[in-house]
C-alpha cells in the first residue's frame, strides 16, 4: 500500500510526514481551504483511479491538495512548483543578499591584511607602480587576491583621505 501511495501522491511516506506538519501549522483558514481542495481532488482521482478504495482516494486526495496548497513552494521548504508568487519571493532573497553585500563593504580581514603589508604598497606606489602591478604584486608574494580598484580606493582613505 505504501507503494502505492508513493506512485499516487508523488511524496515518500517521510514526506507525507513532513507535509502534515508543516499544515499543522498553519492558520485555520488555510487548513480548510487545502480540506476542501482535497474533496474536490477526491471526486476528480476517483474518476481516473476507481479502483482505489475510498479513503486510500481520499487521503491522496488531500496530500495532492497540499502540494498544490503551498507545500511544495518556497513556503514549504520544497522547490517542486513554483509559481509568480514564489518567484517574487526568490527575487525579494537576492535583493536582500545584495543589499547586505554591498552594506557590509569588504570583509574586514582583507582589508587588515593588505594593511599589514602597506608599507610595501606605499613603497612600491613611490617607485612609480600601478595598482595593477601592486595587486598582481601582493597576489604572488604575499598570497593576498585583491583587485587594483580595491587598493586604489584603500589608498585614497588612507594615504589621501
Amino acid at each position: 500500500m505504501t507503494e502505492q501511495l508513493n506512485l499516487i501522491t508523488g511524496l515518500t511516506e517521510s514526506e507525507r510526514k513532513k507535509l502534515f506538519s508543516w499544515l499543522a501549522s498553519l492558520p485555520e483558514e488555510n487548513i480548510i481551504e487545502i480540506f476542501q481542495e482535497g474533496v474536490k481532488k477526491s471526486f476528480q482521482l476517483k474518476g481516473e483511479r476507481p479502483d482505489l478504495s475510498g479513503r486510500i482516494t481520499k487521503y491522496c486526495a488531500f496530500v495532492m491538495a497540499a502540494r498544490k496548497g503551498g507545500w511544495d513552494t518556497v513556503k514549504g521548504k520544497g522547490y517542486r512548483v513554483a509559481d509568480k508568487e514564489q518567484y517574487d519571493d526568490f527575487s525579494h532573497l537576492r535583493k536582500a543578499s545584495a543589499a547586505i553585500l554591498i552594506s557590509r563593504g569588504r570583509k574586514p580581514l582583507l582589508r587588515r591584511q593588505i594593511l599589514a603589508y602597506w608599507g610595501e604598497v606605499k613603497e612600491l606606489q613611490a617607485d612609480g607602480m600601478g595598482f595593477r602591478v601592486i595587486a598582481g604584486y601582493l597576489q604572488s608574494k604575499r598570497k593576498l587576491k585583491v583587485s587594483a580598484t580595491y587598493l586604489s580606493k584603500l589608498w585614497k582613505e588612507v594615504e589621501v583621505g
